[in-house]
């Protein structure tokens, strides 16, 4: 089988923000998925073992998720001028890296807004069975955001 050869001028486009700063959170965005998903994991993990209300007493204080909310923060903004550099192998790792933007999305606005309201509270919504579901699905975007080519030279 003939090894692909990458070029970064093959694979990057245009970005409307100045070239540097898009580099730099292209930089950012394995680390900070990878920081979230580590800490999420944790969570649903310890959630499943210890219960919810435990969970939050203990563990999952608004200062815990208010300093969570700033790995995934950085992992939103730095998706998009990474998703920009990134070279898939298959359309499996360009699912996951979709479902990994999707997921930083939709937990961004819950994660914040204890910076406001100071309570966890709001986990009790989600019912124990998403802790299982969450630790099946990031377990797979751990695997594959290693692996991941993102193109960050000129």
């Amino acid at each position: 089988m003939k090894k692909q050869i990458l070029q970064p001028e093959d694979h990057l486009q245009k970005s409307p923000i100045q070239p540097t700063i898009a580099m730099m959170l292209s930089r950012l965005a394995r680390p900070a998925a990878l920081i979230t998903l580590g800490i999420g994991m944790y969570l649903h993990f310890t959630r499943l073992f210890i219960g919810t209300e435990l969970l939050i007493k203990y563990i999952y204080t608004a200062t815990f998720d208010t300093v969570f909310s700033i790995p995934m923060l950085v992992g939103l903004v730095s998706f998009l001028p990474a998703w920009k550099r990134m070279v898939f192998r298959n359309k499996f790792e360009k699912v996951v890296v979709v479902a990994t933007g999707l997921l930083l999305l939709l937990s961004v606005p819950l994660h914040v807004q204890t910076w406001y309201s100071q309570s966890t509270n709001y986990i009790l919504v989600f019912p124990m069975a998403y802790s299982i579901i969450f630790l099946a699905y990031s377990s797979v975007m751990v695997f594959v955001w290693p692996r991941l080519k993102i193109v960050t030279d000129r």
